[in-house]
């Protein structure tokens, strides 16, 4: 009678797990790069024919076409509050981010760099905060002490700021001109640290003040 083998079948070679802090790492990226992919294709009303930061612009739109944007409140952490249309006579970079959105703190630091480069020709960075209350009480100073950012933010814990730009998707950025028009937005990390951000700014900056931004700026 032949013999039936019952020899156990030997088990496949497999891969050693992956330790926690990988898996954690590789996560974290995908989630980050999923994230930038939504926010860059969510649509806006308010962006319709403006150019988006993310196409990487090389020309402003004409003036003529440009369109004025609400004069918001920016609630100062410490100092004064002010209009957006404080700023008028300088260009703006308005943007809005939450401490958990993991796009928005990578974004963040880029603006050191353009900062830098920028800021003395008359660009105002104006990042603003949605967080709640508490939430940015125990994140923000900690976070700008850390990333030792040259300018401050404001808060928007009521969200009256953000609704009124239409903000859905975390980060959102807009460009605004001398006259506080919008003439660029974003939806998704930028980074600003590059050449084509600054290039864009500059051509902004190079444009003459009407003598209504001249005026608005120098009661500041």
């Amino acid at each position: 009678m032949e013999e039936k083998n019952t020899e156990a079948p030997k088990p496949k070679s497999q891969r050693p797990p992956l330790p926690l802090w990988a898996k954690v790492l590789i996560m974290s990226i995908l989630v980050f790069f999923a994230a930038i992919g939504y926010l860059r294709t969510s649509s806006h009303q308010h962006a319709e024919n403006v150019p988006d930061i993310q196409d990487e612009p090389t020309d402003v739109p004409a003036p003529s076409t440009r369109k004025a944007v609400p004069d918001i409140l920016l609630t100062a952490g410490a100092g004064p509050n002010k209009k957006l249309s404080d700023f008028r006579g300088k260009v703006v970079l308005l943007s809005f981010w939450a401490s958990w959105c993991t796009p928005c703190l990578i974004e963040l630091p880029t603006f050191i760099d353009l900062h830098q480069k920028l800021a003395d020709k008359g660009l105002m960075i104006v990042p603003v905060n949605v967080d709640e209350s508490n939430q940015a009480a125990s994140f923000v100073g900690d976070f700008w002490k850390t990333k030792k950012f040259p300018f401050p933010t404001y808060y928007d814990p009521t969200h009256h700021s953000a609704e009124a730009f239409q903000v859905d998707n975390l980060p959102s950025n807009f460009v605004l001109d001398k006259e506080g028009r919008l003439v660029a937005s974003g939806y998704g990390a930028n980074d600003w640290s590059s050449d084509t951000s600054a290039k864009f700014i500059e051509q902004l900056l190079s444009e003459p003040e009407t003598a209504q931004a001249q005026g608005a700026g120098s009661t500041h």
